[in-house]
């Protein structure tokens, strides 16, 4: 889907599928819960619990926890800003396991500090998730008193909540409760939920109904669609029948469409079509076609063609961009055959753009096509400006064999292709 808020979820997925992978080799000396939940209240501060009670007994480190202890089987010095510096990411991951296996709980607090101090990259989230999520299993709460007064991103406490929830939900709850202050949605709730998403979805979307119309509710979404995907569209349908509220029903469909469409797009349209019309069903045959362009066009035309109305229209401007890209000649074609649909403006707007750098010439054949002679002007500006600067030569010459009223094509020509480039 396009929409800002599955950035965070998929940040979130890539880190926790690692931390699952790795963090789940982490050593323990316990297989009990985390007690965490049944000694504190929401209300009270978080703090560090005392050694017996989380799952990994605490290990006394030299301060500031650079290294590791060193015995039979362990004699190499491990730092994790040395790790993170490390250009092999198979040899990272094994020495990042190796730190935090030595680790007690009030050793993570450094570590992390250590690993912040480089530089939270788009590459470091998921190594950044790992030490999170190691360090919820044996101190929740302390990880996140660390995170509330040293993070200024939800992205922390949501990160330490999801692993704290996926032992223990009801003290995670009771935590994101007890700390949310004012009237939008909780964003503390977005970590639960993610925490329990893969083993109870059912709980999971309980919460999730809790929260008002939100960006949080809108991520909570996106992290509990691909475990209801994953179980297939049947069991997706009744799970659908489970959300009561309208607008979250019709957002939860559009994502499920997206999810499912990856794999079983023929199916997942079959499907789509069945439901009752809502606002839901619309966004999720545009979702089926975004998904099904991009791995059949021509299939995902043929079936476009047996939408009608506004649903054609809105498909067809989703396959039209993946379809010029693949074959523009074809892909024009395509176009015309729509010709004359309600709306049909609003596709040729997508080939045009989609068109207009590889193919500016066959972009700007169809700039006529559009009615309004303030949006002609528009196209023709932008897409020759920057054909000028990229090959002068060739679209001044489509300009001379062109029809351009004098006025646009004065604009065009009266500065150098170089100065139309830097001022657009």
């Amino acid at each position: 889907m396009k929409n800002s808020s599955i950035l965070i979820p998929a940040l979130w997925l890539i880190s926790l599928a690692v931390a699952f992978v790795i963090g789940g080799k982490i050593k323990t000396v316990s297989d009990g819960p985390s007690t965490a939940s049944k000694s504190t209240s929401a209300h009270r501060p978080a703090h560090r619990q005392s050694a017996g009670s989380p799952a990994v007994a605490p290990q006394r480190h030299s301060p500031g926890v650079r290294v590791g202890r060193t015995n039979a089987t362990h004699h190499r010095t491990l730092n994790v800003t040395v790790i993170a510096q490390n250009d092999d990411p198979i040899a990272r991951a094994n020495d990042l396991l190796e730190l935090i296996n030595r680790l007690g709980a009030d050793d993570f607090a450094q570590v992390v500090s250590d690993f912040r101090d480089l530089g939270i990259t788009r590459e470091r989230m998921s190594e950044y998730g790992i030490l999170l999520h190691a360090w919820a299993k044996v101190d929740p709460l302390g990880a996140l008193d660390y995170a509330e007064k040293n993070t200024g991103t939800p992205y922390a406490r949501q990160t330490v909540l999801a692993s704290w929830a996926s032992n223990d939900v009801e003290g995670a709850l009771l935590w994101a409760k007890g700390h949310h202050e004012g009237e939008g949605a909780n964003p503390w709730l977005v970590g639960v939920i993610r925490g329990v998403a893969s083993s109870d979805p059912k709980r999971a979307t309980e919460i999730m109904q809790s929260l008002p119309y939100s960006q949080e509710r809108g991520r909570a979404i996106a992290s509990i669609v691909p475990h209801i995907a994953s179980q297939g569209i049947e069991k997706a349908g009744l799970w659908l029948d489970t959300i009561t509220d309208e607008r979250l029903r019709d957002g939860s469909t559009a994502y499920l469409a997206s999810a499912l469409a990856k794999t079983e797009p023929l199916e997942t349209a079959a499907w789509v079509a069945s439901l009752a019309d809502s606002k839901g069903k619309s966004n999720a045959l545009r979702e089926v076609a975004e998904q099904w362009a991009k791995q059949d066009v021509v299939s995902a035309a043929a079936w476009t063609n047996s939408l009608t109305g506004a649903n054609k229209v809105n498909a067809a401007s989703e396959v039209i961009g993946e379809y010029a890209k693949e074959n523009p000649t074809q892909a024009t074609a395509w176009l015309h055959s729509l010709s004359g649909e309600p709306g049909y403006e609003k596709v040729v707007e997508t080939y045009i753009w989609n068109t207009a750098r590889n193919n500016p010439a066959m972009s700007l054949a169809q700039v006529p096509e559009i009615q309004a002679p303030r949006s002609q002007e528009k196209y023709y500006e932008r897409i020759l400006k920057r054909w000028r600067h990229r090959d002068a030569d060739a679209a001044e010459a489509w300009i001379d064999r062109s029809n351009l009223p004098a006025n646009i094509r004065d604009k065009i020509l009266r500065t150098s292709p170089t100065d139309q480039h830097r001022n657009r």
